[in-house]
């Protein structure tokens, strides 16, 4: 603006803001002259000033017993009303406490509704929408200003917090490495055009319980929801090259996985705050470079990870990905996944250690029923023996677990040959029927009902190798099994193959699955091993002719045979359950636990292996044999 220009519009205020003041002298009654008085501040880019002006006319103008004037009066406020509807609807879903990058200021909820009607914007559309409301212009004024980023970085030593920085502009914070972090960030984001940020080193204020709940578990949320995610790589240094991006530390830590992930525009910077490999395109995310390089780190397609959604689906998949990833806190293993499996219900306790991995766990198995979640080798964990104690268990596919696929040619031609052969067809109908009605697996606080086949051992004998010891043992039902294992299950009074990959036997899709109640072991204490297992047996339900007749309509795991696409007929279902029982498996071991004195209790503690249980149940082996071994065990 030039100097003259400058003058002209100074003096037109004074003139128009004199005059204002002789209309109030002349009627202090009149709104007349704050209605002009708040057209000049406007005009003259006095946005206080005039805020305090439209307030002031507001109420003037109520009190008017001008009819004209009242009418006018509750456009205006009708304008301002719509105004801030859009502005609570845009605010509701981003985080709780903001950083502004133009004042460096924290804004909580209501510092940030507040905030646009200090804007020059804000008076614009009240003065412009005296006969009419523009409510897609209001929208997109409101939407476009409160557009935030996010950051992604790995923390470091000293980081600044919530207490400190509430007291300070951002700004102004004494010089150091993580201050200068924070502030070039802010202000690269300020450059860009965006008046919102969010550092989850200041943001959250960790000492209030409720509010970092939401956090941990909104996170997700505010990543997919921001204007752009800016990464901040630690340690590349320019001029920076393809590979960068894989070897980083922040490609190694397991909140920033989820960070990328939920991103929709991703700009990375090296450590002194210049782009990466100097790509000058808007969203990073799009650059082929960077698409080459998070496959490489991640083990999966660029498509495979857009296609992974927030939810109970793609359970192995998500925890795979997590699988590799650090974590200075061992809570953070799993709080790190709340957004990405959508969990709201689990309660953060920091130094709960290992259990924070056992309750969320156990929380998505029973709220999706996916049994691969049990399918690890490696150390059991101190919530449920089911459960790992580490997340790493997972970096490894869960199929080896599972019964073989059967080509489905391969698979028509076994079930052709049984319908000729001499198997016991009622056998394999109820064994079907008994397996369908089986509840999915849930948790009761730590104790997990397993629906399974069960297999009791014999006792095993043991012999050395290089690697360590082996444990064998003939069965019946598998043949000669080894077990390598940290624990001497020679010296535990009786153990149990199981086998829980039901709905895989039922063909089943797991997110179909509907719980019918559950079947538990009512063994007495002190009951010998052979009343355990005449119990157990007494537990199978004996369905005659006529109630199997009536499941005629029911599928897999409780669906209507409407559901299933194409239909397939109970008898055909009954002997594909045969065929794929007949396929290698990786089986659980579990233990007896004693029973509590004075207490009627059977349950049973999962004997973590070192490698695999692969077996395999011989053809011919009874079905009736094995309908008597279907269970459903209390797992602690």
């Amino acid at each position: 603006m030039t100097p003259i220009r400058h003058v002209i519009i100074i003096a037109l205020d004074r003139v128009l803001v004199d005059g204002d003041c002789q209309v109030i002298t002349l009627d202090p009654s009149s709104s007349l002259g704050y209605e002009r008085k708040y057209v000049a501040l406007r005009g003259a880019g006095h946005h206080t000033d005039t805020l305090y002006a439209f307030e002031i006319m507001l109420s003037m103008m109520l009190r008017s017993p001008d009819l004209e004037i009242r009418e006018r009066y509750h456009q205006y406020t009708k304008t301002r009303q719509e105004i801030r509807r859009a502005v609570r609807n845009s605010i509701r879903e981003s985080p709780r406490v903001l950083l502004n990058t133009i004042s460096g200021r924290l804004c909580d909820k209501s510092e940030q509704a507040a905030a646009f009607e200090l804007l020059p914007i804000f008076t614009e559309l009240i003065s412009s929408m005296t006969a009419h409301i523009d409510h897609a212009r209001i929208k997109q004024e409101v939407t476009e200003y409160y557009r935030y980023a996010m950051f992604s970085h790995k923390w470091d030593d000293n980081e600044p917090l919530f207490d400190k920085v509430i007291q300070i502009v951002v700004y102004e914070l004494e010089e150091s490495p993580t201050h200068d972090k924070l502030q070039t960030f802010c202000k690269i984001v300020r450059e860009a055009g965006f008046h919102w940020a969010w550092s989850d080193t200041c943001c959250i204020n960790k000492a209030d319980h409720v509010v970092l709940q939401e956090a941990l578990v909104a996170m997700f949320k505010w990543y997919r929801g921001s204007a752009v995610t800016i990464v901040f790589l630690r340690g590349v240094r320019s001029p920076s090259k393809r590979g960068d991006l894989v070897m980083s530390i922040w490609n190694t830590r397991a909140w920033t996985f989820q960070e990328y992930h939920a991103a929709k525009v991703v700009r990375f910077y090296t450590e002194d705050w210049t782009p990466y490999m100097n790509l000058d395109i808007s969203n990073h995310k799009e650059s082929p470079e960077v698409i080459s390089e998070m496959e490489e780190a991640t083990g999966v397609s660029a498509r495979a990870l857009m296609a992974l959604q927030p939810g109970l689906d793609d359970i192995r998949e998500k925890l795979r990905l997590a699988s590799t990833r650090e974590t200075t806190r061992i809570e953070d293993a799993a709080y790190s996944l709340l957004g990405i499996f959508s969990v709201t219900g689990i309660p953060v306790i920091y130094g709960e250690g290992e259990s924070a991995l056992g309750r969320l766990l156990a929380h998505i198995l029973s709220g999706s029923g996916d049994m691969s979640i049990l399918a690890w080798t490696g150390e059991s964990g101190s919530y449920n023996s089911c459960l790992p104690s580490c997340i790493a268990v997972f970096n490894g596919p869960s199929t080896s677990y599972l019964p073989l696929p059967i080509e489905d040619t391969k698979l028509e031609k076994i079930v052709t040959t049984l319908r000729t052969s001499s198997l016991d067809l009622d056998a394999a109908l109820r064994l079907y029927d008994r397996l369908d009605e089986l509840p999915t697996p849930e948790f009761a606080a730590t104790r997990m009902k397993l629906p399974c086949i069960a297999f009791k051992l014999l006792p095993l004998s043991s012999y050395r190798t290089s690697s360590g010891r082996v444990y064998r043992v003939e069965t019946p039902t598998f043949g000669m099994v080894e077990i390598k294992t940290g624990e001497d299950p020679s010296r535990l009074k009786s153990l149990y193959l199981v086998h829980p990959w039901l709905d895989t036997l039922l063909d089943c899709d797991v997110a179909q699955s509907t719980s019918n109640g559950f079947v538990e072991d009512q063994d007495d204490e002190g009951q010998s091993d052979t009343s355990e297992d005449e119990d157990m047996q007494d537990e199978e339900t004996q369905d005659d002719a006529s109630s199997l007749s009536e499941r005629e309509s029911v599928s897999c795991r409780g669906s209507s045979a409407d559901d299933m696409t194409p239909a397939i007929d109970r008898e055909t279902r009954a002997l594909r359950l045969v065929a794929r029982l007949r396929q290698p498996f990786g089986a659980l071991l579990l233990r007896l636990e004693p029973s509590p004195p004075g207490r009627r209790a059977t349950v049973y503690r999962r004997v973590a292996a070192d490698s695999m249980i692969t077996v395999q149940i011989r053809e011919n082996v009874s079905l009736v044999e094995l309908l008597g071994n279907v269970r459903v065990l209390d797992v602690l």
